[in-house]
């Protein structure tokens, strides 16, 4: 199960697919299982936010593109 939430750590802190993420494991070791789902939710939740906040100008800037 830890092993599981670290990967999905590494894989919402990655932007670009071809980027290898790498987190020292001494790192990992110092946080609780809980601790780590925290990290993951909250990944998660700003990963989500960034998609909605960002959305609206995103559609304008193609909208402003395709007039040209």
């Amino acid at each position: 199960m830890r092993k599981n939430i670290e990967n999905e750590i590494k894989e919402l802190i990655v932007t670009n697919k071809n980027d290898a993420i790498e987190i020292n494991p001494n790192l990992l070791q110092y946080f609780t299982e809980e601790e780590l789902i925290a990290i993951r939710d909250d990944l998660l939740k700003k990963k989500s936010n960034f998609r909605e906040e960002n959305a609206p100008w995103l559609v304008e800037l193609y909208e402003n593109t395709k007039k040209d």
